[in-house]
Order: C-alpha cells, then sequence, then structure tokens
C-alpha cells in the first residue's frame, strides 16, 4: 500500500501544495506489528544495565545517564557501560561466564558520575564467574555466588508511536557523522502513514510507506524558521533530510532503530527517548541491598 504525504499537511507549508489537498486520501498505513516476545536467553538478548556493585551493595546507575545496554552473541559481548562503548570477548559453559581481562573500550571523557559507574561496571565484569538468569532479570556473580551486576531485559520498541533520536547519519560520502553537540533531532512515525519530528532547525514532516521490513520515505517539507542551533546545524539539517530520503529498509534492536539505504548499509541511526524495558517478575533471587546512585551532572 502506497501512502503519499498527507496533503492537508503539507499544504501547511506550501502555497503551491495546496491542490494536492484535493486529492482522495488513501487507507492509512497499519501500525507495525507489536514485537512477540519469547523466553530470554542470555545470549542474542539486549539487556539493560540496572544495578553494579560498589563495596557490599548494588547500587543502581547513575539516574538521567544515556540507557547502559549490553549484548551477549558468538563469543562476543558489546555495549556501553553509559559513555564509552566496550567490547570483548567471553567464555561460556552451562551457567558458568567469564570475560576476557583485556576487554576495549572507547576513552571519551564523560561526567564524574558516569566515569565512576563505568569504572565499577568494568572491574566487575572481569571478575565474573557465572550469570543467573531469573525471566526478565540476569545477573553476573563472582565465584563466590555474589551478585556484581544486575540487567533487565530490553524491550523491542515499536517503530510506530516511539519519539526517535538521532544518535548519526550517513554524509553521503561513506562516512557516519554523529548529530552535532547542542543540536537535537528526533523523529517520530504515526499510524496515519505520516512522520514528522525536528531537524535540529526546524519541524518536518513526511509520508511514509511500510511493508514488511522495507520502508520509504517520500520528499521531506519544513517549516522555513531561521536556524538558531550550533554552527554546521543547517547542514546538518539538510545532510539528515538526504538520508531520509535513502531510507529503504529498517531494524530495531532493542532501543535502537537504524534505517537501512537501498545498499543495505546505515543511512540513519536513532535511540528510543526512553528504553523500553521489561520489569523483573516479582522478588528476585539475590536479596542484596541497593542504594539510589547520584544524579548525572550535565
Amino acid at each position: 500500500m502506497n501512502h503519499p504525504p498527507v496533503p492537508v499537511v503539507l499544504a501547511l507549508f506550501a502555497a503551491a501544495l495546496i491542490a494536492a489537498a484535493e486529492a482522495p486520501a488513501n487507507p492509512a498505513a497499519a501500525p507495525a506489528p507489536a514485537p512477540t516476545l519469547s523466553a530470554p536467553t542470555l545470549e542474542d538478548t539486549s539487556w539493560l544495565l540496572a544495578a553494579y556493585r560498589v563495596g557490599d551493595a548494588l547500587v543502581e546507575v547513575t539516574a538521567g545517564a544515556p540507557p547502559a545496554r549490553f549484548q551477549l552473541a558468538g563469543g562476543r559481548i558489546a555495549g556501553s557501560p553509559g559513555c564509552n562503548r566496550l567490547g570483548g570477548g567471553y567464555t561460556l559453559d552451562g551457567d558458568r561466564l567469564s570475560f576476557d581481562a583485556n576487554l576495549a573500550s572507547t576513552m571519551m571523557a564523560c561526567p564524574e558520575p558516569l566515569m565512576q559507574q563505568e569504572q565499577a561496571v568494568a572491574a566487575a565484569l572481569v571478575k565474573v564467574a557465572a550469570y543467573r538468569l531469573d525471566g526478565e532479570l540476569l545477573e553476573f556473580a563472582d565465584a563466590s555466588g555474589q551478585p556484581l551486576l544486575r540487567f533487565l531485559r530490553l524491550k523491542p520498541a515499536p517503530l510506530v508511536g516511539q519519539v526517535w533520536q538521532l544518535q548519526g547519519y550517513n554524509t553521503g560520502k561513506q562516512a557516519i557523522a554523529s548529530a552535532l553537540k547542542g543540536t537535537e533531532i528526533n523523529l517520530e512515525f504515526r499510524d496515519d502513514g505520516t512522520l514528522g519530528g525536528s531537524d535540529g532547525c526546524n519541524r518536518y514532516m513526511s509520508g511514509y510507506t511500510l511493508e514488511g521490513e522495507t520502508l520509504t520515505i517520500g520528499p521531506v517539507a519544513t517549516t522555513r524558521m531561521a536556524c538558531k542551533g550550533p554552527q554546521g546545524a543547517a547542514e546538518q539539517a539538510r545532510a539528515y533530510a538526504a538520508a531520509l530520503g535513502t531510507v529503504r529498509g529498517y531494524r530495531i534492536d532493542g532501543g535502537e532503530l537504524t534505517l537501512l539505504n537501498g545498499e543495505g548499509s546505515v543511512a540513519i541511526r536513532l535511540r528510543a527517548a526512553a528504553p523500553v524495558v521489561v520489569p523483573a517478575p516479582g522478588p528476585t533471587q539475590s536479596s542484596e541491598p541497593v542504594v539510589q546512585s547520584v544524579p548525572a551532572q550535565p
């Protein structure tokens, strides 16, 4: 089914499009079906860090920080303790689990509460000797069975009805650029076949067609306000709009949405504004105290 941009919406942006408002409306796009969740396994599941050990207690993740997500697959762990990216190997034998001592990490500077969290997570990973999986809750424990890290399952976010925030976009020059600091670009797919958001300078709107995993986006219309963002924001907005026009597919991994171009390469990377987690089912095996951490500073 095809969904050209909704005429009434586009008419707001240009008088030349008024005639389009008289065209018959097509049936609304069917919302993307909600993902069916099977029983989680340690591997090939997205996990959201909930708490980490400091001294004799488990401490909640830093309030207001970016989600600390991890995934284990094929003997490799990949994810972020909250700021930097982390990756490396692991060994799994039944319920026994251990990680390489030389896990690799990027070296970006982070606010102090996040740095403390990242250091604690890195120190805990090298002590892991086993894991426990209780419904939607995962714990890594040391050789004595003491919990070191606690995770909740990260539920795949639906494409429609979710606000997605830009993480990076294809510049058209075989490179992925990160969103400029001080700009906020977002995207929301609606169940009537339209989409919209902010490109960091203006509001934009368009239509989209969704058939299975095939996704195409129509011409983008924007308001014409002067861009008040940082230097380069207007150029970023134009490059983002161009990348939207190349989209031919998508995939969702936990709270991350990747829009793909016709070659199957990344066109745009986005992250759900708030991670969708599956709550732990009732009391857990561990009676470890959990204390709340200090909020992250800007």
